[in-house]
């Protein structure tokens, strides 16, 4: 039953083909307080197809998306609810892998911008929903979230 909230609620419905555009990253700051980087039309399309599947692997959706110059692609998977309760009950476990992407030329903040969202992508281990019903991934790389726009945000023009 929460995963079925969980995916019609906020930015992220199960059958919606409208992509979750990102709306920043969030950064800790040594010392504390955070850093967040814009997402510059990042987009994430997570899918209810899986086009691959090995038999020794766990079931997994596909997921793809576009960076500011280039595309990417992967697998996730839904897995319940986290070890550790949350206060927020839509939380559940979400596994990102093997993330890949096209490697047309791009350099400089565009090219930093790329890798950290595709670094703290595949290392993403939570889904929550933010308190403006957009959706968020917690990333185990840099203690990253990725932030994406709320639902009454998410049917903007590409």
């Amino acid at each position: 039953m929460l995963l079925v909230i969980f995916l019609v609620s906020g930015c992220w419905e199960k059958d919606d083909p409208r992509p979750k555009v990102l709306q920043y990253i969030e950064l800790p700051k040594e010392g504390g307080g955070t850093t967040r980087v814009e997402g510059q039309n990042i987009r994430l399309n997570l899918t209810n197809v899986s086009t691959y599947q090995q038999s020794n692997e766990p079931f997994a959706y596909d997921l793809n998306g576009t960076l500011p110059v280039n595309h990417y692609f992967g697998r996730y998977s839904v897995t319940g609810s986290p070890i550790v309760p949350s206060e927020d009950p839509q939380t559940v476990v979400l596994d990102v892998r093997q993330v890949g992407s096209t490697k047309i030329g791009v350099s400089g903040k565009l090219l930093q911008l790329e890798l950290l969202y595709l670094q703290a992508l595949e290392e993403v281990n939570l889904a929550t929903l933010s308190k403006e019903g957009g959706l968020v991934l917690h990333s185990r790389y840099q203690n990253a979230k990725l932030v994406y726009l709320s639902a009454e945000l998410c049917s903007l023009p590409e």
